[in-house]
């Protein structure tokens, strides 16, 4: 007997853009060795810009439910996501993108993301099948030290309420996604070829997007929930981590290595992460935020390394941080001195 195939609404913003593309990839990529190509998910893309869905339909249009030229779901319209949701067996929420920035700036694209994953919260009924990526345990929570650690909190115990059955609740918690180095404030530090940071001893787990993307598309894909694979006591949580703990020096020895050229880590104090922000114009609130991340990666929120699950469900290791260099090398061009 055939397998129905399950929709899955899946919410969009600017940030997400790249990793929802990764994650429709993988499912083409599976579907098409489990199942001779016929896939078992479609995906209905919720999103402000009708942009986002064409770019994505573009690529993947046998995993997009619907036609071209229908109207697309936006997600700041209750109505829109109310009978979004009431057309989908479940739904994504991964509007964050891969894993959280080692530095959580509060930005346009970080409200963007949180203001996404809380109006689809509020709205989903009780049957509905939800995957929720998170960030890693150690950065979430009611007292997290970040506006985004809060946020993720809030809306998981926001599913939890809203989901009547509990195993159709699925938490995703990711260390720092590598593709954090390819934009914001680390990328310009790398093209600067200073990486200046205010963490010296603590290690960060870096994750390769590609691997979140496949472990969260393997978890659709199952056929029955969890089958084959080990949760934490919390239920329905999965934790994923890259295959080892760098810190900021051996971070910045491997961009030397892979780039060609040095690039070289600088310990900026801690005390002097105030006056410095404060003079860039930077909020107190903000700075505030980015002393309370270093002292939680100095005290090893992030430092955890357990692929255990990463491996069941990608069938081998994951991606180390050498090898997304060397797919990104040419995606530092040396920051101009002028």
């Amino acid at each position: 007997m055939a397998t129905r195939c399950k929709t899955f609404l899946l919410p969009v913003t600017h940030r997400a853009l790249p990793f929802a593309a990764s994650l429709l990839r993988a499912t083409a990529e599976k579907a098409a060795v489990s199942v001779g190509g016929a896939p078992p998910l479609q995906f209905r893309v919720a999103a402000t810009s009708r942009e986002h869905e064409r770019a994505l339909r573009s690529l993947f249009p046998q995993l997009l439910a619907g036609h071209a030229d229908e109207p697309v779901a936006n997600w700041t319209r209750p109505e829109d996501v109310t009978e979004a949701l009431g057309g989908c067996d479940g739904v994504i929420l991964a509007a964050s993108g891969s894993g959280g920035d080692v530095f959580a700036v509060q930005d346009a694209a970080m409200s963007e993301w949180i203001d996404c994953e809380r109006r689809i919260a509020c709205s989903i009924p009780k049957d509905c099948e939800v995957l929720k990526l998170s960030w890693a345990s150690g950065l979430v929570g009611e007292r997290a030290p970040t506006a985004a650690g809060r946020a993720h909190w809030e809306i998981e115990q926001e599913l939890v309420a809203a989901v009547g059955d509990a195993a159709k609740l699925r938490v995703v918690r990711a260390p720092t996604g590598m593709d954090a180095f390819l934009q914001g404030r680390l990328f310009d530090l790398i093209c600067g070829r200073t990486l200046s940071t205010s963490v010296k001893r603590g290690r960060v787990a870096l994750v390769h997007p590609l691997d979140v993307a496949e472990s969260l598309s393997a978890l659709l894909l199952q056929a029955a929930k969890r089958e084959g694979v080990a949760e934490s006591p919390d239920v329905g949580v999965f934790t994923l981590t890259g295959p080892e703990a760098l810190s900021f020096q051996e971070i910045a020895a491997q961009l030397s290595e892979g780039i060609g050229e040095q690039v070289r880590y600088s310990h900026f104090p801690q005390w002097a992460v105030q006056p410095a922000r404060w003079i860039q114009g930077v909020p107190g609130d903000a700075i505030e935020e980015e002393l309370a991340v270093v002292r939680a990666l100095e005290g090893g929120a992030q430092q955890e390394v357990d692929t255990t699950l990463m491996e069941t469900l990608l069938g081998h290791k994951p991606r180390s941080f050498r090898e997304f260099i060397a797919e990104n090398a040419k995606a530092w061009p040396r920051a101009s001195s002028s």
